[in-house]
């Protein structure tokens, strides 16, 4: 079933697009329930299907769906329903002797027990009686009649295979597409081309005047719908091609992977027929690489299941610029600081001078951004305490040596006294007191202190640093857009 020329307005062929992808959408459903035997349901989806685009194929796999159901009335409807919109197929003629086979196998209208008009039953006389001595045909000697046996009908043929639909769009649209099988046109007409195909290989090729003829060899699956797009300025058929992941929002990178991305999955999108490698990269999740064969006119689905990476990612916000960041009691950079590390609980700390550390365990958890926010606090001055530790030091060491001279006069003058030469009046002895004294003080002067000092080491009248860490959460990439420039990108962005 060959279509028109396409209409002019690009609004109706975009809506003709989007009504093929709909029976498309339904085609592979029935194909997906008929391989589950769910008979009917795949009936209602070929008929779907031709709803959305009213192709003959559909009418005749739904015919199919149903004589495997088996509901032989609707299978015969369904066929007749295909002969009369195809009435110059090549298979019309099997499709109506299926017909004529099904139809033997549905039950006779005649009721049973009546006898038809005109005929006499066997073993009675035209009058009714019955001749004598003899037992009439169908009944016992004991007159009973037995069952009727009944001939079963002959089994059914299996079902043929699905028939598939191609379609072909081209640009410019006035071109011929001619479909090959074995070197004989089985299909011809003006793009855009609509036609049922068996299950098979076949050559494709597209014809116009300003442009060079393309022929490329296509295999049919049977119960499948073909949508091929060809640019002719390229020389190219094209396939379609959907990328979606779990989670949704990873970059698609198609074939040159420095190139960037062509978009987000969901993605779809017309490519080229033939190899292409697509890489799925996500923020937090280990990226896939992957090569994937489009046929012409295949609409080819890749699913990609995204598994986190083993690290997580902590980032460190404070008041104080420039400040020490430290994970386990290693430095690893200044605030603002943003680092992966394993997943799992770490020690992070916070420091910088004149201000008191911040210190949290944080569990980092994989492929996920942990935001810590910190505010750092003034240390107290310990100038105090150090000079009054140095006094009381340096107290200490001058009683020290007040101690030393009033034990060198106590020395010198029992030294005297053994000599039996110390006087009563003697200076020393005055002057030793005095030193002892002195140095006692200076003893519990430099006591006195170094408790002071201790005190103003210990005392800490201002409030310790604090912090917050907030949920994990999943960092993504956002993309920019600058009109003014005509550029494009992507940044990292986080929020607290």
């Amino acid at each position: 079933m060959a279509l028109g020329a396409m209409r002019a307005p690009s609004v109706m062929a975009q809506s003709e697009r989007e009504q093929l992808q709909m029976a498309r959408e339904a085609m592979e459903r029935g194909q997906d329930a008929y391989l589950a035997e769910r008979w009917d349901e795949a009936a209602a989806a070929f008929l779907e299907a031709y709803r959305a685009r009213p192709f003959s194929a559909f009418l005749y796999n739904a015919g199919i769906a149903y004589e495997r159901a088996p509901n032989v009335p609707e299978a015969i409807r369904f066929y007749e329903r295909y002969v009369e919109a195809e009435p110059d197929a090549s298979d019309v003629d099997e499709v109506r002797a299926r017909i004529e086979r099904l139809r033997a196998t549905l039950p006779s209208e005649t009721p049973t027990g009546e006898t038809p008009t005109g005929e006499t039953p066997t073993g009675e006389t035209p009058t009714g009686e019955t001749p004598t001595g003899e037992t009439p045909t169908g009944e016992t000697p004991t007159g009973e009649t037995p069952a009727t046996p009944t001939t079963p009908p002959p089994p059914a043929e299996p079902p043929p295979p699905m028939k598939s639909l191609l379609s072909v769009e081209t640009n410019p649209s006035d071109a011929r597409i001619t479909v090959r099988r074995d070197g004989a046109v089985v299909a011809s007409g003006p793009s855009p081309f609509a036609e049922n195909l068996d299950e098979g290989d076949y050559e494709v090729s597209v014809e116009h005047p300003d442009y060079q003829t393309i022929a490329r060899p296509m295999r049919i699956r049977a119960g499948k719908v073909y949508v091929a797009i060809l640019e002719m300025s390229q020389g190219e058929f094209l396939g379609f091609l959907r990328v979606v992941s779990d989670p949704p929002g990873a970059r698609v990178f198609l074939d040159d992977r420095e190139a960037g991305s062509v978009g987000e999955t969901p993605y779809q999108n017309p490519v080229t027929s033939g190899t292409h490698r697509v890489w799925i990269e996500r923020p937090g999740y280990a990226p896939l690489e992957r090569e994937i064969e489009v046929g012409i006119g295949d609409d080819v689905r890749e699913e990609f299941a995204l598994e986190r990476v083993t690290f997580g990612r902590v980032r460190v916000v404070a008041n104080v610029p420039g400040a020490m960041v430290s994970v386990d009691g290693v430095e690893v950079g200044r605030v603002p600081y943003e680092g992966d590390h394993p997943a799992g609980p770490h020690r992070i700390t916070v420091s910088h001078d004149g201000m008191k550390d911040y210190e949290e365990t944080v569990d980092l958890q994989r492929g996920q951004l942990t935001p810590m926010r910190v505010r750092l606090r003034p240390a107290v001055s310990r100038s105090g305490a150090w000079a009054t530790l140095t006094l009381g030091v340096l107290t200490a060491g001058g009683g020290a040596a007040l101690a030393v001279l009033a034990d060198r006069t106590r020395s010198d003058l029992d030294r005297d006294r053994r000599a039996g030469i110390l006087s009563d009046g003697d200076s020393r002895i005055t002057r030793g007191k005095i030193l002892s004294i002195a140095a006692d003080a200076a003893f519990g002067f430099a006591g006195l202190l170094g408790i002071l000092s201790i005190y103003y080491f210990v005392r800490d009248p201002l409030p310790d640093s604090e912090g917050t860490t907030l949920e994990p959460r999943d960092w993504t990439f956002v993309p920019t857009l600058d009109l003014r420039h005509r550029a494009g990108g992507a940044e990292l962005r986080w929020s607290f």
